[in-house]
């Protein structure tokens, strides 16, 4: 057998090796259980994939993720149970694989300065293919294209969602010995989009509905503590009650939307020691420019008359007060309230702009009001990491999408230039290294998120 034939035996080989590993039933989702534990998520906060069933394998002492048909089976020999949250969900989206983009090849050309890795006429070489993703009629949120060639298979997870009815240019490296063999499908099936939809628009709805009592309340708080009607009284304990049951609602679906984006962004090697350097400590120089001002103070109220929750010489008022901020932004703002004989700290919104302030209300026992004080208890290395952090994210990517401009206009005319390989390689490589910064970058962000909000 001449060396020719041994090599198109292997190339085939290693084909169907590929096609093996990477069936048509693998599409975007959340990293793995065992990377998602990497990472700091506790298991039991585990995500699974969007058409996988979670359940708690007794033996193993584990959480795990499994199709529904093997759940159910360990379920039936009774060596593992079932975590009911999401599980139908999960049996109703296993089938749903309809595809909510389409990716187009629009240029496929050998790396510029690489070199042939075998001595025989059909070498392995690495090209760039150039593609455009476009969503269809809805947003894909964390878009992840297959690049697939007779030598190699690749995942690529994009930098930034792709917007309804829009395109999105970029590229990857790859190996092939045929360049025709090279082609690029979108892996993402639309659940994960979906669900980060879903919570977003349950924080926007949760966030107008703080804002509308917010309003409320501040109207009361304009008037006279000392000669409030009964009503008022009511109307604020009432009000205050639902801000602080909404705000642990917004805390809890921004802990999970963050909890879903740190999963996805999560790099495709990972070592368990890297999470080590994003892990944030509630400690540091306290934010300049800050401070708590309490706005009003009222008994709450039971009934509709002054029926106060009094235990001996304690009562439970309503404090009503104002987080402000300086020249810097103040992300995850937290305020501590102290009172003669309770002490607490409540997270009150995602972030208070710059040189502005942000009502919200409290409840806490105390035997005197005069003893009731408020401090803002945020520290500036949280704060800052996350802006910064944001700020990076943001230049990353407009100087990717300045080259993606320029790939995309050199692909498509129709006269190429003489050097028209050695631009792809070069606009290419820039797109590529700013696609893995932008990634990191995220995972650092969502990751420090969801340090805040756990």
């Amino acid at each position: 057998m001449n060396s020719s034939i041994f090599l198109i035996i292997a190339v085939t080989s290693l084909t169907i090796l590929l096609a093996s590993q990477l069936s048509s039933d693998v599409f975007a989702d959340v990293s793995s259980p065992k990377k998602q534990t990497k990472i700091g998520i506790d298991q039991t906060d585990i995500i699974c994939k969007a058409n996988l069933v979670k359940v708690y394998r007794i033996n193993a002492d584990s959480t795990d993720c499994f199709t529904p048909s093997t759940a159910q089976k360990l379920m039936d020999k009774g060596i593992a149970k079932e975590i009911p949250k999401d599980n139908l969900e999960a049996k109703k989206s296993f089938k749903q694989n309809s595809p909510i983009g389409t990716v187009t090849s629009l240029s496929t050309v050998k790396q510029f300065g690489a070199e042939g890795k075998l001595s025989t006429n059909l070498r392995v070489v690495e090209y760039v293919h150039v593609f455009e993703v476009c969503a269809n009629d809805k947003i894909i949120r964390a878009p992840e294209v297959l690049v697939k060639s007779d030598s190699e298979a690749k995942t690529v997870k994009l930098a930034q969602p792709i917007m309804a009815d829009k395109c999105y240019t970029s590229s990857a490296k790859i190996k092939a010995t045929d360049p025709k063999s090279i082609f690029a499908s979108l892996t993402n099936k639309g659940a994960i989009s979906d669900t980060l939809t879903e919570l977003e628009t349950k924080i926007a709805d949760i966030q107008q509905k703080l804002a509308v009592l917010k309003k409320t309340l501040s109207d009361v708080t304009k008037q006279d503590a000392a000669t409030l009607s009964e009503d008022a009284k009511k109307k604020t304990t009432d009000t205050t009650n639902e801000i602080i049951k909404l705000r642990a609602e917004l805390n809890l679906a921004k802990g999970e939307l963050n909890k879903y984006l740190f999963a996805l962004y999560a790099p495709p090697q990972l070592k368990a020691s890297d999470f080590t350097k994003q892990k944030l400590a509630f400690t540091g120089v306290p934010i300049k420019d800050t401070f708590a001002n309490i706005m009003s103070i009222t008994k709450q109220v039971t009934g509709t008359k002054d029926q106060s929750s009094t235990f001996g010489d304690l009562n439970l008022y309503n404090v009503v007060f104002e987080a402000c901020t300086g020249k810097d932004v103040l992300r995850a703002p937290e305020v501590k309230v102290t009172s003669d004989s309770e002490e607490k700290t409540i997270r009150i919104s995602e972030r208070i702009i710059a040189n502005s302030c942000q009502m919200s209300a409290v409840k806490i026992n105390a035997k005197d009001t005069k003893s009731i004080t408020l401090e803002i208890a945020n520290r500036a290395d949280i704060s800052a990491k996350i802006t910064d952090l944001e700020k990076k994210i943001d230049s990353l990517i407009a100087e990717q999408s300045k080259y993606q401009m320029e790939l995309n206009k050199l692909v498509v005319q129709s006269e190429k230039p003489a050097d028209y390989e050695q631009k792809v390689s070069e606009l290419s490589a820039k797109i590529i290294q700013l696609r893995n910064e932008i990634r990191d970058a995220k995972f650092q962000l969502y990751g420090s998120m969801y340090e805040v909000y756990k």
